[in-house]
This record gives C-alpha cells, sequence and structure tokens, in this order.
C-alpha cells in the first residue's frame, strides 16, 4: 500500500509518502501563507523522487486541524480530489495527534499547542503509557492562560507553545523547543496508515476509512469573524447577509 500523507494546518507546508515498510519520502517547507502554490509543487516532485505518479496510490491522509483556516481549505481539497478521482479511502489526523504522536512511547501526560492566532491556542491533553498515548482532553480553544492553568504541569509541544512559553513555564509546564513546533507529515502518515489498517496506536477519533475526513475549525474563519463584525452588525452591510465572498482555493489539479 503507498498513502500520501498532506500537512498544511500551520505555517509549515508538507507532503509524505508511506508504504508497507514505512517512510519513503517526505518533503517540508516553511511557507507562511503560501499554501497554495507550495503544496502541489511539493507532492508532484516528492512523486517524481519516489519513481511514482499519483495513479499510485492507494490511500490519502490529510491534517484536519485545527489551525490555520485557509491552509487547511487547501490541505483537505487536495486530499478529496486525489480520494475522489482515484476512489481510495481518506483519513483524518488532527494537528494535535500529530504533534503527539512522536512523544508517544514516553510514559506521562503532554500537551499539544497549537497557535490560533488572534491570541488563542487550540490545545489537547494526551496520557501515554510507554506504547501509545489516549487523548485525555478533546481539542479546544481558549487564551494561552486558560490553556496553561487546565494543562499544569506537563510537556507542551507546537508553536503555540512555543510562542506563548512564559505562560505555560509559569504554570509548571516544560516546553519543547523548535523541532517540536510543527505537525510533521510523516506522523500524519503513519497514523492515517494504522487507521487504515486498523493498527491504530494513537487511541481517540480514529477516521473511518473509506470516508472522506471534514475539517476540525472549532471556531469561525478569521475573514468571516472580522466581516460579522463590521458596522458592530452581524453579517455586514446590508445586502450581504451571507458575509464575504468565499476564499476557497481553486480546485487543485495534479499531473499523473
Amino acid at each position: 500500500m503507498k498513502l500520501l500523507a498532506i500537512e498544511t494546518a500551520t505555517r509549515l507546508v508538507g507532503c509524505a509518502l508511506w508504504d508497507d515498510d514505512g517512510p519513503v519520502a517526505a518533503n517540508l517547507l516553511v511557507a507562511g501563507q503560501r499554501h497554495v502554490e507550495v503544496l502541489l509543487p511539493a507532492i508532484d516532485e516528492l512523486c517524481r523522487q519516489a519513481g511514482i505518479s499519483v495513479a499510485d496510490l492507494d490511500a490519502v491522509a490529510v491534517d484536519i486541524g485545527p489551525g490555520l483556516f485557509t491552509g487547511l481549505r487547501v490541505g483537505l481539497a487536495t486530499a478529496t480530489t486525489i480520494a475522489t478521482a482515484r476512489n481510495i479511502p481518506a483519513v483524518g489526523v488532527t494537528s494535535l495527534e500529530a504533534l503527539a504522536h512522536p512523544h508517544r512511547r514516553g510514559p506521562g501526560r503532554l500537551a499539544a499547542v497549537v497557535d490560533a492566532r488572534r491570541g488563542e491556542v487550540y490545545w489537547a491533553l494526551f496520557e501515554g503509557d510507554g506504547r501509545c498515548y489516549k487523548e485525555l482532553r478533546a481539542p479546544s480553544v481558549a487564551s494561552p492562560q486558560d490553556a496553561a492553568r487546565e494543562i499544569g504541569n506537563v510537556l507542551a509541544v507546537g508553536d503555540g507553545a512555543l510562542r506563548y512559553r512564559e505562560i505555560f513555564e509559569a504554570a509548571g509546564s516544560e516546553v519543547a523547543g523548535p523541532g517540536d513546533m510543527w505537525p510533521s507529515p510523516l506522523a500524519v502518515a503513519e497514523l492515517g496508515m494504522e487507521r487504515i489498517t486498523g493498527k491504530a496506536l494513537l487511541r481517540g477519533t480514529a477516521s473511518e476509512a473509506g470516508t472522506l475526513p471534514a475539517p476540525l475549525y472549532l471556531r469561525q474563519a478569521d475573514v468571516r469573524i472580522g466581516w460579522d463584525q463590521v458596522d458592530g452588525r452581524v453579517g455586514g452591510p446590508a445586502g450581504r447577509v451571507g458575509g464575504p465572498p468565499s476564499s476557497a482555493p481553486a480546485e487543485p489539479k495534479l499531473g499523473q
């Protein structure tokens, strides 16, 4: 089985190939807001390096968030397009699970924290037994102060924990370094493969193979929030109750 993993939930844009023997290749780039222009060339280059085409894929895994709204839409649109065109299963992995996954062998609790912007963070709490993690607290959005207070004395990973390091450390957390800032497409790939084959190590919110994954936003997109606040009226100016024009990316096209 050949699985393509897509990671676009944060400023890191990445993709990875995974087969029955494990990781094959990965492309990573901290791309800021350039998810659309970076992702498809990265996938094409990844397939070229591995000597395969999109037509050879057997499954897709994608980070469903929480994270950057536009980035999630790009990743999910791409994963959905490939899965639908190829009639192959697609599964979702949360950004917080992907952050926790590399640490799953360590016993104890761990908090995955993603910067949600606007003075908030997305976070979830996990507990390991030396083999795998189980989810103790489902993904939530909160101020760094509230999240740090609930998380307490644990290892905190992710760009949200690093951005608000002083707040989390003051609450007793150990904050991981820059090497643990971003969810990895390799983690998305491994979790996706485990879910498709029914051998998930990380118990919790596995998506069922054969269904199309849905985004985990936790809050409205920033562009809609800003529009809803125009003139102090929900929905913005008269005649535009539906909100701003759609910012959805164009339907992705991949070479065969």
